[in-house]
């Protein structure tokens, strides 16, 4: 009878099996820990509360969605999403580090390159719009397009409303979750003023403000939930 291969032997076998299977799971641990050492790179959701480090701001202008950046999470930008809370992607711009304190949600501020294309989220979606700061952690917002208003900033969470001028300024960024009934007053300038913005044109269906009933958030300054 001739001799039998190590390899066609039974035992051989079962080892060899067990090191594959032994192989594979040390990958998926390890695929599994860099998903995780990731994700919070990316502002994953986590129930209505996401773990950017400072609020951005937003309001309509000339029926354009407008981000504003608080003087206080002020840095150089390399990246804007916007997403749905399952991280849908509805717009993506990436560009070398650019202090800005605006832009235009769907634009690319100048130097950028668009990733993805904007396109419009489904009416009464909810959306996270995050920035990302070469230094420092994200910033962003939890919004509807029907909270947003002409001449007035919408932040943190819940969102409270400002005046343009008075959310530069103001102490958002040590704002915590149950602290955010914070009011501001002042002047409501124009644009002009408002530094580096990626621009409004060619942008299509930025700003709507219809959709299906009120979104559930707060908007308080004082005087109670606005109004449509």
């Amino acid at each position: 009878m001739a001799a039998r291969h190590w390899w066609n032997r039974p035992w051989a076998s079962t080892v060899a099996l067990l090191v594959v299977l032994m192989a594979t799971g040390a990958a998926v641990v390890m695929l599994a820990n860099r998903a995780v050492s990731v994700l919070p790179e990316v502002s994953r959701d986590q129930l209505g509360e996401d773990n950017w480090s400072a609020p951005l701001g937003l309001h309509l202008a000339g029926g354009f969605q407008v981000a504003r950046v608080p003087d206080c999470a002020a840095g150089a930008f390399t990246r804007m999403v916007l997403w749905s809370p399952d991280s849908e992607e509805f717009w993506e711009v990436q560009g070398p580090p650019t202090p800005l304190n605006s832009f235009v949600v769907g634009a690319a501020p100048e130097g950028f390159t668009t990733v993805t294309p904007f396109r419009d989220p489904p009416r009464g979606e909810l959306l996270r719009l995050v920035a990302f700061r070469r230094d420092g952690g994200p910033v962003g917002i939890r919004y509807r397009s029907t909270d947003l208003r002409e001449n007035r900033v919408v932040s943190l969470n819940p969102l409270s409303r400002f005046t343009i001028e008075g959310f530069q300024t103001a102490e958002v960024c040590s704002q915590s979750p149950d602290d955010t009934t914070t009011t501001t007053t002042g002047d409501e300038p124009g644009l002009g003023d408002t530094g580096p913005t990626g621009g409004t044109q060619g942008v299509p269906g930025l700003g709507a403000s219809g959709g299906p009933g009120r979104s559930s958030t707060t908007i308080d300054d004082g005087t109670g939930p606005l109004e449509n």
